[in-house]
């Protein structure tokens, strides 16, 4: 099977100086977390093979920061290969797995390029990302074998509530015993300033896998490190064997520095939550000063939110000057396309670069919606 070509890539590979695209917390440096202690770790560590689960002890870190048993948790090479290794170990070839759109693409890209069928459940900016269950279960049948939900959202940072995937997991077990839920929650802890986090769903019922990582909230996304967490003894030893037959394991470097970050986290994530808070704060002035231009959904955690931009004012020639314009001066913008969705839409990451540079890029980026809108308004008087 080929994967599709997705210009998401470009955050990898084509960087601009201004980058709003980015939906982590900013960048950790390893100096924030070092002292003698870890010094002497890092100078006797052996690199040998890891284990096929993971770290024991980042295992145990986890599972207490879940309320789960560590052996419930399988340490893996960020929250992506979590959801390859579920996928890989949860469907049979003629199997169909459920995604709402939009979605992080390679979550999205990852189901047909496996081999299986994969079945969109749009969810739409102007219901604010909610879920419709009656619409979902709609699209469920007996060949489905797993459902990946985002909460927090990404593009939006919006939230699925407690409610709603409790109902989803009994209608499940009542309808198609078969069907696993999957939630990612890689977004969940990056909160703003003194905001409660957001309670995970790990453990909750048995036939729901949670995901995450340490790349978004931790600002971590270069150790690849992340975590599958179920319930089901039987399932996770298939997702173990499935690791050791695909990556044999972890990097024990990768690993140990992960437990390092997790040990000192309310440090990381103080600086990093009042950091966002500050980005959002900016983003919700720049927002009103731009409110005949674009409208947005607050998000409720991570780094990010997603902005429309308003039909009544750009015509697709208009967006597509918009999207030229902020690519020339070195603006890099995730746009709709990447997740499913279109242009008029883009992803604004506030948490990734320092304040005032985030202030100067959203003052350029003001200067740009106007640009455009005014000839916009120019055309239509021809």
């Amino acid at each position: 099977m080929k994967f599709p070509i997705n210009d998401i890539i470009a955050l990898l590979d084509k960087r601009l100086e201004y980058n709003l695209a980015e939906s982590t917390n900013k960048d950790l440096i390893l100096s924030e977390i070092w002292d003698d202690e870890f010094s002497k770790e890092l100078q006797h560590l052996k690199l040998e093979y890891g284990t096929s689960q993971g770290n024991n002890k980042l295992r145990k870190k986890i599972g207490a920061k879940l309320n789960v048993d560590k052996n419930q948790i399988v340490i893996t090479n960020g929250a992506a290969f979590s959801i390859f290794l579920a996928i890989l170990c949860s469907c049979e070839h003629t199997d169909e797995v459920i995604t709402v759109q939009p979605n992080f693409p390679p979550t999205m890209d990852l189901i047909e390029g496996l081999g299986f069928k994969r079945v969109l459940v749009k969810l739409s900016f102007e219901e604010e990302y909610r879920i419709d269950i009656d619409k979902l279960f709609f699209q469920i049948n007996n060949k489905t074998r797993l459902i990946v939900l985002v909460s927090p959202l990404n593009p939006s940072g919006t939230v699925h509530s407690k409610e709603e995937i409790l109902e989803i997991s009994d209608r499940l077990n009542n309808q198609y015993p078969n069907c696993r839920l999957i939630i990612d929650e890689t977004y969940r802890e990056a909160t703003y300033g003194d905001n409660a986090v957001i309670p995970t769903y790990a453990g909750l019922r048995d036939n729901i896998i949670t995901i995450s990582s340490l790349s978004k909230c931790h600002g971590t996304p270069g150790l690849r490190i992340g975590w599958l967490q179920s319930n089901d003894k039987k399932f996770i030893e298939q997702v173990v064997i499935a690791k050791m037959n695909t990556v044999i394991s972890n990097s024990v470097l990768d690993e140990l520095v992960a437990l390092k970050v997790i040990e000192k986290e309310l440090e990381v994530f103080k600086s990093r939550r009042a950091h966002s808070a500050r980005g959002l704060e900016l983003t919700k002035k720049w927002i009103e000063e731009n409110e005949k231009l674009i409208s947005w959904i607050e998000p409720k955690a991570g780094a990010l939110c997603c902005i429309k931009l308003k039909e009544e004012r750009f015509t697709k020639k208009a967006i597509e000057a918009f999207y030229s314009l902020s690519k020339e001066t070195e603006i890099q913008i995730a746009n709709g396309e990447w997740f499913g969705s279109s242009k008029r839409y883009f992803r604004l990451g506030f948490g990734y670069m320092e304040i005032e540079k985030l202030g100067a890029t959203l003052y350029q980026l003001s200067e740009i919606l106007q640009k455009t809108n005014i000839q916009n308004e120019e055309v239509k008087r021809k």
